[in-house]
């Protein structure tokens, strides 16, 4: 049995540490130390009739076989105040099986030693207890402990402490639910729970000991107990050597054939190694791992999770190795500057750093401040738990690395989060973030997300500079521009819609050196700095449109360019330098204007339908149909140009519209001169738009559907009135190259549309000219949405009044057949819109562009083929007249089917 165990050990490796909870521990811990070896009791110093006897309320046995007990229940009775163990097995090839085993303390324990058991379980000298499904109920007591190469292998075993009382930061406890004492001892611990206030999880005394805790839930809830404890034992000139391993081999982490990182010192003893198997331990008052004078491995696999009000803490030349794959840190570490720990997050492994809470573990000169000495980052992610308040003391920094070689490596999609107060920055003073600071070198891309406080102001970050902005991450070694790079490129202040970015200054960046004067991250001599500032809109030269000639200072009499920078970019520019947007505000900015304008083509061709309802005859327009279905298919492609400038945020943009449309002749009424009918119309369209010129921008698409109601008065002079009410939705999902989705915009338009119009007959009767006026009036309702950069796309109600006027000139042929009547038609026709300057808001506000605008020009056909079918088709082109406004080309094309 011990040579198995033996190479057991030599396949196990892992370190571990547990953290120190206040000033004043050593001493305490030294004590207890020595309690703890007088408090044993061993079988060898009693020679008595009840050893291996089942049948006693306590077990005791070494005489090297193996018993097996079921259903047994040792309690404590206050007249066996000589007992002090329920188990204890000793001696090589000794061994103890249980099942449904409980143990428990007198039934009115109280804090005298004759009403509770100081251990429950003891397992020295080799000897081995093995127990699937129990309770272990402790009063003041242990609940197991290993001795030299003692084993334990528990399974389904719950583990609790009586009572509520918790022990004052000032005693810490001399109590552990698992103690690995003297050399070589194991524990398995294996779907199992454990809730103690009053004890440590796991101490290590001894050297190279060995503990495995598999699918289990552990809770430490005292304020002066640790999840772990790596502690030196008490000096004995009699101690056999515990080192005689080899010392790589110790370091190694279970199932790993080579050394992560380096060695301890020569005399440094390795307390022992722990193993993590879809498990958690929760500490939430005290350190979750505290080591004193220690060497130790700590792995967590398979989705474990370890948390602290602190995570670790190693002391006195303590050496640490510890590895998390696919699990979870969360707390602080305090590292002294005579100890080593070395962290290594893989395979979407977390870290989160979090401030205690407990006052005593507050440290007043470093609250929010954690250190490690290296660190190896591997598809994992690396966060600052987010501040309750902005102010300047709730902000963390985490120093990695004493100065010598690679101390942070990223390999893999490595993810850091940080809180930022985004303001205009600056002095250091004027900071407030969360911090990485690098003393040494780094390998590897880190990508940043920094996280915007709530109530940031924002603020100009000035006009850029190594003294200008926040500095969020220091490496005083190796590094390069793109080391750590924003997700994105950029980051939102909360609820705003500006960009800062990252900007890298040090040896060798194309913006210069750091300035000494920002330094945080100790060492001297050249660093880098990363800091966050402001993006800010670059001034373009615009040229005159028809260049003055009292202006020309080059010689020559042939047309010349005149480039002026105008009073508006020089304000710009040197007094309020505008700040850039995110990529995704030029869409919400151009999708006012592009909505209107696809509504105004529905528009366009729902009076084409009306005009298929007439047909010329004679000079007169007159109905021939009380009932007709009408499709119609038409789409096109337009520019926007805006009137405003770049500085202003206006921007230019490709519009594509598509869409069919459905209509049906309702009713007829027929009087004479007069004709009325109504009807109504359903269309779906999609339109993609694309802002010009914008970085990361992509194409966005929507969907719009309608239904129009509408109503044609027509005299048989000639005369004619058609009125059109429409209401519909649209939906769309806006897209940038860098964030992908960034918010569902949808909403409901409404628009009304009265036109007249009088048919002239011009010379030949088969010549019509046709003028018309219309007036239109849209409405845009938003509904509110949330941007993934974090801030509120208010875009409220939104309206438009455009007048156009206009006529077509018709010939009408007629074929050979009697039926069959083909017209052709020219348009053109002028709008204009109506109304003023607009804004929406995201917080700020922001102006739109102007609708403009436009002269259209276009020819089509109407071809009757039969009574009851006709087909129809147009090609218009529209150019814009004023600054602002759309200019395209388009296309229509339908058919008329009469029952």
């Amino acid at each position: 049995m011990v040579k198995i165990f033996k190479n057991y050990f030599s396949l196990c490796a892992f370190t571990t540490a547990i953290l120190l909870f206040t000033h004043n521990a050593d001493a305490k811990v030294q004590a207890e130390s020595s309690t703890v070896q007088t408090n044993r009791v061993s079988g060898d110093a009693k020679n008595s009739k009840d050893f291996c006897n089942e049948d006693t309320t306590f077990y005791r046995c070494n005489d090297g076989k193996t018993y097996e007990i079921l259903n047994k229940t040792y309690q404590k009775t206050h007249g066996e105040s000589a007992e002090e163990v329920a188990i204890e097995v000793s001696g090589e090839g000794t061994g103890f099986k249980g099942e449904n085993i409980i143990i428990r303390d007198a039934s009115s324990a109280d804090k005298l030693e004759k009403s509770f058991w100081k251990y429950s379980i003891i397992a020295n000298n080799s000897g081995r207890v093995e127990i699937e499904k129990g309770a272990i109920d402790l009063t003041n007591g242990s609940g197991v402990q290993t001795g030299k190469e003692g084993m334990v292998y528990l399974t389904g075993v719950s583990i609790t402490e009586k009572g509520s009382h918790k022990t004052d930061v000032d005693r810490h406890n001399k109590n552990s639910v698992f103690h690995m004492f003297e050399n070589g001892g194991y524990i398995k611990f294996k779907e199992g729970k454990v809730k103690v206030a009053n004890a440590h999880g796991v101490s290590f005394h001894g050297d190279a000991s060995y503990i495995d805790i598999l699918d289990s839930t552990v809770m430490v809830e005292g304020n002066a107990s640790y999840g772990f404890r790596f502690v030196e034992e008490q000096k004995s000139e009699n101690k056999k050597k515990a080192n005689s391993y080899v010392k790589e081999r110790l370091y190694t982490f279970w199932g790993e054939s080579t050394l992560f990182e380096g060695l301890p010192r020569e005399n440094l003893p390795k307390r022992g190694s722990v193993n993590l198997y879809n498990t958690v331990l929760m500490v939430p008052n005290s350190t979750a791992i505290y080591s004193r004078k220690s060497g130790s491995l700590i792995k967590l696999l398979e989705n474990s999770k370890i948390s602290g009000d602190l995570l670790l803490k190693a002391d006195d030349g303590s050496y640490m190795k510890v590895s998390a794959d696919s699990s979870i840190f969360v707390g602080g570490a305090r590292v002294d500057e005579s100890s080593t720990v070395e962290l290594r997050l893989r395979d979407g492994s977390k870290w989160t750093l979090s401030r205690p809470k407990n006052e005593n573990l507050r440290n007043s000169g470093s609250i929010g401040d954690s250190s490690i000495s290296l660190i190896h980052i591997t598809d994992s992610s690396l966060l600052f738990e987010k501040p309750q308040f902005s102010a300047a003391g709730n902000y963390q920094i985490l120093r990695i690395g004493k100065g010598i070689g690679e101390v942070y490596k990223a390999q893999g999609k490595v993810h850091l989060y940080l809180n930022t107060y985004l303001n205009q920055g600056g002095a250091l003073q004027d900071q407030k973030t969360d911090r990485l600071l690098i003393y040494g070198d780094i390998e590897g891309k880190t990508t940043v997300h920094v996280q915007s406080v709530p109530g940031s102001p924002g603020g100009s970050t000035g006009q850029g500079g190594n003294r200008e902005g926040i500095s969020i991450i220091q490496v005083s070694g190796e590094a390069s521009e793109d080391s750590f790079q924003l997700e994105g490129g950029y980051v939102a202040l909360e609820s705003l819609p500006y960009q800062y970015r990252l900007y890298a200054y040090g040896p060798g960046s194309h913006l210069g050196k750091a300035d000494s004067s920002q330094r945080l991250v100790a060492g001297n001599g050249d660093f880098w700095d990363f800091r966050l500032e402001n993006r800010y809109m670059k001034p373009s030269l615009q040229p005159a449109i028809k260049p003055s000639s009292d202006q020309r200072l080059v010689p020559g009499n042939s047309d010349f360019g005149d480039f002026r920078l105008e009073n508006k970019y020089i304000k710009a520019n040197f007094e309020e330098r505008v700040k850039d947007v995110v990529p995704q505000v030029p869409i919400y900015l151009l999708l006012p204007n592009a909505l209107f304008h696809a509504r105004l083509m529905d528009i366009s061709n729902q009076n084409k339908q009306l005009e298929i309802q007439r047909t010329i005859s004679t000079g007169m327009l007159e109905v021939h149909e009380n009932h007709a279905l009408f499709l119609r298919g038409y789409g096109g492609n337009y520019h926007y140009t805006s009137d405003l400038s770049a500085l202003e945020y206006g921007y230019g943009g490709n519009l594509t519209y598509n869409a069919v449309e459905a209509s049906a002749l309702l009713h007829t009424i027929e009087n004479p001169g007069i004709t009325v009918s109504f009807g109504v119309m359903g269309s779906y369209g999609k339109f993609s738009l694309q802002p010009l010129d914008v970085e990361q921008s992509k194409k966005s698409a929507f969907d719009k559907w309608s239904i129009t109601a509408y109503g044609s008065m027509q005299h048989g002079a000639g005369f004619y009135v058609d009125g059109l009410v429409s209401y519909g939705l649209f939906k769309g999902d806006v897209l940038t190259l860098l964030r992908g989705k960034t918010a569902t915009l949808k909403g409901n338009p409404f628009s009304v549309s009265l036109a007249a119009g009088k048919a002239f007959v011009i010379g030949h009767k088969d010549l019509v000219f046709d003028p018309q006026v219309q007036v239109i009036y849209q409405n845009l309702q938003f509904d509110k949405a949330f941007d993934i950069d974090g801030f509120d796309i208010d875009m409220g109600k939104l309206d438009q009044l455009l007048m156009c006027v206009g006529g077509r000139l018709i010939k009408t042929l007629t074929t050979s057949q009697t039926e069959g009547v083909i017209s052709f038609n020219g348009r053109l026709h002028f709008t204009h819109g109506l109304k003023e300057a607009q804004s929406v808001h995201f917080k700020d506000t922001f102006k739109l562009g102007a609708f403009g605008s436009s002269l259209e020009a276009g020819f089509g056909f109407n071809a009757r083929l039969s009574s009851k079918f006709s087909l129809k088709g147009d090609l218009v082109y529209q150019h814009k007249l004023s600054k602002a406004g759309f200019s395209g080309i388009s296309f229509s094309g339908g058919m008329r089917y009469r029952f």
